[in-house]
């Protein structure tokens, strides 16, 4: 480059508010091809599965109550990452502009000379209020807003939040990162002038299943909040706007409201996870395990395909792990000619075609005998195929994730759900005994089995295994416990 640039480059992304789909088309374009991933807690961490499989992911943390990285670190990494030629995405809650310090960070890729841009999101600020169903301004309540910050106390020699200001106008005010600071900012508005009577409203995970409204007045906001375990983040609402219901009423689903783990043992996101949103909850996947080539599986493979009429692959992991382990080898997939490649599902065959193999599926094998390679792939019943088995794949435990860490010490889930013992184990490996008060719910009698041997007490186990039983199960006992004020 002749102007001096680096050839890296950084994407100061909006992740909007909280739900995954007001993440702006652009802001998904980018994260689908992005090198490196840079994200804070605010931001919905299903949006992590739009990027490449091989992407780095950086947690920045961003929590008022753990670790976070000091900006100046942040600002280092995004640079020494587009410096080695990546192409980064620095996914922030809500927009990148508005109480994110995203100019910062732009300010530190123009310094060390690296070429960025400014994807703009759904601010939490407006949006988050309207899903509530309050509209920040109305024209016979309020013509005007202010954004304002509460990271800092009122009189704080740092904060420049005119407070008096605020409390002797009409404008409607919201509030950001305020809630550790709900008593200071309620004495300085009503030492301002604001009513006693102001409405307020306090937004608790706006944007998500889990969220949930506090309405009340100015002058109980402080109590009212702690009775109710208001808990960051959340946005706050003061002014007449905020005793509006705009919102259209409809029956809550069954989860709505209940925040559930789903551990995972494959990057690929997850139908339990889905099922579980269907009925409401804020479902969110963390990856505690994943597949791995089994180290000693290429010799056996090599093996046993002189002697195959075809090989049998079960999804993309193990046509990935065939291919890893041919080139352990010393050879590729050369040594898989004349062979009938068999895919037993439809991405095995997407994952044969992408590396330029044809596949039939398990229902165009032809009835001949013969032996077949078979990984962990289920033969149909009855043929007369002869079934040579060769394991290739074994779970390896996964790095924990910052963010999970950070949510289960404080409690911030109310279930945690397991579809296999693999999963369950690899959880306890990673996070150590959960809190005692979440509830487990275990897919079947093998991963009730492994929960227990891991010292988590289960709760919930379907009558049958199976995705759809286990949610089911799930929003049955919070049924329950809901009908008996438990939940």
């Amino acid at each position: 480059m002749t102007d001096g640039r680096i050839a890296g480059e950084v994407w100061l992304v909006g992740a909007g508010p909280g739900d995954p789909g007001l993440l702006t088309v652009r802001g998904r374009e980018l994260l689908e091809t992005a090198d490196v991933v840079v994200v804070d807690r605010l931001a919905a961490a299903v949006l992590l599965d739009a990027a490449p499989p091989d992407a780095e992911i950086i947690h920045v943390g961003k929590s008022p109550t753990a670790r976070s990285w000091a900006q100046e670190e942040i600002n280092a990494v995004l640079v020494d990452r587009a410096r080695a030629g990546a192409r980064v995405v620095r996914l922030k809650g809500g927009d990148p502009y508005l109480l994110g310090r995203g100019s910062e960070e732009a300010q530190a890729c123009a310094e060390a000379g690296v070429t960025f841009a400014v994807v703009p999101g759904v601010t939490s600020a407006l949006a988050v209020p309207a899903l509530a169903g309050i509209p920040v301004t109305h024209r016979d309540l309020a013509q005007e807003i202010a954004v304002v910050s509460g990271h800092l106390p009122p009189g704080h020699p740092d904060s420049t939040v005119d407070w008096a200001g605020l409390a002797a106008s009409r404008a409607t005010i919201v509030i950001l990162m305020g809630v550790a600071r709900l008593m200071d900012i309620t004495d300085a508005l009503l030492a301002g002038g604001r009513p006693e009577a102001t409405p307020v409203a306090v937004i608790e995970r706006g944007a998500t299943p889990a969220q949930r409204v506090l309405r009340t007045t100015l002058d109980a906001l402080a109590i009212d909040a702690i009775a109710a375990g208001v808990r960051s983040p959340a946005v706050i609402v003061v002014g007449e706007v905020a005793a509006r219901n705009d919102a259209p009423a409809t029956d809550a689903p069954p989860l709505a409201g209940v925040r559930i783990l789903v551990a995972r043992t494959r990057s690929r996101p997850g139908l339990l996870a889905r099922r579980l949103r269907q009925l409401g909850a804020d479902a969110v996947e963390t990856v505690v395990a994943h597949p791995a080539p089994l180290d000693d599986a290429g010799a056996e493979l090599l093996a046993a395909l002189p002697a195959a009429a075809g090989l049998v692959l079960a999804d993309p992991d193990e046509v990935a792990a065939v291919v890893t382990l041919l080139r352990r080898a010393g050879t590729d997939v050369r040594a898989l000619a004349g062979l009938i490649l068999v895919a037993a599902r439809p991405d095995a065959a997407d994952a044969l075609d992408a590396l330029g193999l044809a596949a039939i599926t398990l229902d165009e094998l032809a009835p001949e005998p013969g032996v077949l390679v078979v990984g962990a792939a289920d033969l149909p019943a009855g043929g007369p195929w002869t079934p040579c088995r060769v394991p290739l794949l074994a779970d390896v435990t996964a790095d924990p994730d910052p963010r999970i860490a950070d949510e289960l010490r404080h409690g911030d889930f109310d279930v945690a759900a397991f579809a296999s013992s693999t999963a369950a184990r690899s959880t306890a490996e990673l996070y150590g005994p959960l809190p005692p008060d979440l509830l487990v719910a275990a897919m079947g009698r093998r991963s009730a089995q492994a929960c227990e041997a891991a010292g988590m007490r289960v709760d919930i186990v379907p009558a049958e295994p199976g995705v759809r039983p286990l949610a089911a199960a799930v929003a049955d006992f919070v049924a329950a416990s809901r009908a008996t004020a438990v939940f």
